[in-house]
């Protein structure tokens, strides 16, 4: 006698408990394995933070409790050139990696910001992706791209750093979206290794990270492309654009926040801190933007 065919509203109904356990079973090592990475995220950018405040202790202990005033390289009295001295407080971090070209320092207690700033000979982007101590890590270091020169120095100097989500490198620079927050905060160093320098921010905006459509059209904002202006004009030109005429009518996609009434003239050095930025978008929908304060040397 042949077997009783299953009928079939139960046949669905054990497919679909097979196809329920199916996803959650799915959606349960999504899950955990997401959980897995945010725990790792954050060990290693709480590592990362630490090893960067151990940086911070030896340059705040070289430096003292009061910082000095402005160092240029010493002369003989002679006509003799003589090599520069490396600056005391940078000498012990120089002789932990000797790529070490700066340092970035914020001094405000909110703000915690204290790094060592790079720059490798052969890899613009290296310390995207390693350490000060070079091994690979997701925290990175701030660094300078080949092509800018920090000593002489380029007319733009460009800093490059992580936006994490754990609070660390570049976050808190987001900060200054806020007029408010500038108003008590506009000033910061950035020392060479043999040389300091106090800087006042006049400018701070967001941008898409790709330049042009597929079809050729402007998008975001090129703030990174030139490092020394040819002109008079080409200067004042990216002054006028950074301070809101690239947005406002030049057709980029962005925003500067607000007008700080601060405008650098031709033959000021300048200075750019950038990170990630997470509301622009790119010509496909993708979130890829750039969050860019720029400053101005004064002293």
């Amino acid at each position: 006698m042949d077997a009783k065919k299953e009928h079939p509203e139960r046949k669905r109904s054990k497919m679909s408990k097979v196809t329920y356990y199916a996803l959650i079973a799915i959606f349960a090592a999504v899950f955990v394995l997401s959980g897995i990475y945010l725990a790792g995220y954050f060990l290693e950018t709480g590592s990362a933070e630490q090893d960067y405040d151990q940086l911070a202790s030896i340059y705040q202990e070289g430096i003292g409790e009061t910082r000095p005033s402005a160092t240029q390289p010493q002369s003989s009295g002679t006509t003799e050139t003589q090599p520069p001295v490396i600056l005391q407080e940078l000498q012990p971090i120089y002789e932990l990696n000797d790529e070490l070209v700066g340092y970035l320092s914020f001094p405000y207690d909110d703000l915690r910001l204290s790094y060592p700033v790079m720059q490798s000979p052969q890899d613009s982007d290296y310390y995207l992706s390693y350490n000060f101590y070079k091994e690979e890590s997701i925290a990175g270091c701030p660094y300078v791209p080949v092509g800018c020169d920090v000593f002489e120095p380029s007319d733009k100097v460009i800093i490059y750093g992580h936006n994490l989500r754990t609070g660390g490198m570049f976050n808190k620079l987001t900060n200054y979206k806020d007029k408010s927050y500038w108003e008590t905060h506009q000033t910061f160093y950035f020392d060479t290794l043999y040389e300091r320098h106090t800087y006042q921010i006049f400018a701070v905006f967001k941008t898409a990270a790709k330049q042009r459509t597929d079809d050729g059209s402007v998008w975001g904002y090129p703030f990174h492309k030139v490092s020394d202006f040819q002109t008079e004009e080409d200067f004042d030109k990216f002054i006028a654009d950074v301070k809101g005429a690239a947005f406002q009518g030049g057709g980029y996609k962005g925003q500067t926040f607000y007008d700080t009434g601060i405008t650098p003239e031709y033959g000021d050095k300048l200075l750019c801190l950038t990170t990630c930025e997470y509301t622009m978008k790119d010509p496909d929908g993708t979130t890829n933007g750039r969050f860019v304060i720029l400053a101005v040397r004064v002293d």
